[in-house]
């Protein structure tokens, strides 16, 4: 045994760099993830026979850490990166083209680079948990929303999205009270695929004065090419406007603001759909990289507490980790000194 069993809770990428990074330094890492899928804000999304970057359509790197991480994937194959021509569009008018951001993307999809992580780590998909008991021995016991026993681990990491840690964690106002004040935009996406290609000569579009502040044209190299596929993003006043709004309503008043921000004739896509982001980005992060309760032996990461990006989450996951082992390695010193 090299050390304690931890659990952490969520399959984003500060979860799963968390994971990452502690494999083969403790007993045992299990990442328990809600969804069917790991990546949270970069996993798939399938429309019939395509499939969608829905949330993160690109990341950037300032950090020297997280380029040497790049670096590494880049060498792996799993990410490239993307020159693609991004403009703000206003009402059909193409302006302020920028071209000098180096900009990175997974490959063939983003979730690739969550698949990656994910094969270093005990992933368990599909479980939600539910509650956190804390034993008097010291530990947590976990159970998923159903009540049923999950196991019961030396160390938590929960990797979610700040108001399901501040849940989570009522008895931890270490950590509870920050996250409570996490305040988090609603995203809704729209994924649609043409039969013809539309006449756009640009690759993606920050638009302004319009429901949407995103459009993509998809860029999954291995995707099929009988059809243009394009990704929507509304802005998020609209998406939290529209936040309870029935699918059908808010795919055509996305299509609809689509083809008014390009200028474009209608034409009915040959598939669509939308997804709604209930926690796309945190409004106020809070500026500390990850928190940690050396009492209790349970801690919070993500980007909610960084900055809202690919970069903030996995710098997150990888201080989250830097964390335990300092806990892990001050515990044994103790130990050590008692006997």
């Amino acid at each position: 045994m090299k050390g304690p069993s931890i659990a952490i809770i969520g399959a984003g990428l500060a979860g799963l760099t968390c994971g990452t990074a502690l494999k083969g330094l403790v007993s045992s890492v299990r990442v328990f993830e809600k969804n069917i899928y790991p990546g949270g804000r970069i996993s798939r999304f399938r429309v019939g026979e395509y499939e969608f970057n829905h949330g993160a359509q690109y990341f950037t790197v300032n950090n020297p850490l997280f380029w040497n991480i790049v670096s590494a994937w880049q060498t792996d194959g799993i990410v490239r990166s993307w020159d693609g021509w991004i403009v703000e569009l206003q009402n059909g008018q193409v302006s302020n083209t920028d071209m000098a951001t180096q900009r990175f993307v997974g490959q063939p999809r983003m979730q690739v680079i969550a698949e990656n992580l994910a094969s270093n780590c005990d992933l368990i998909t599909s479980t939600t948990v539910g509650e956190l008991e804390m034993q008097s021995a010291g530990g947590w016991r976990l159970f998923n929303d159903r009540g049923d026993y999950l196991g019961v681990f030396d160390i938590v990491i929960i990797a979610t999205a700040g108001n399901q840690v501040a849940a989570l964690c009522r008895d931890v106002p270490t950590i509870s009270r920050l996250a409570d004040k996490i305040d988090m935009t609603v995203c809704w996406a729209g994924m649609f695929a043409f039969e013809q290609k539309l006449d756009l000569p640009f690759d993606a579009a920050n638009v302004l004065d319009s429901p949407l502040s995103w459009i993509s044209h998809s860029q999954l190299t291995d995707q099929k090419p009988e059809f243009d596929c394009w990704l929507m993003h509304a802005t998020p006043e609209w998406s939290q406007q529209y936040a309870a709004s029935f699918r059908g309503r808010v795919m055509h008043s996305l299509l609809d603001a689509f083809w008014e921000a390009t200028d474009l004739t209608p034409v009915k896509p040959v598939l669509s759909s939308v997804h709604c982001w209930k926690h796309a980005l945190p409004i106020n992060p809070i500026g500390e990289d990850s928190l940690f309760d050396e009492t209790r032996a349970i801690g919070a990461c993500g980007d909610w507490c960084t900055a809202p990006r690919i970069e903030g989450a996995v710098l997150s996951g990888f201080s989250m980790a830097d964390r335990v082992m300092k806990y892990i390695h001050k515990k044994q010193s103790q130990k050590t000194v008692d006997h």
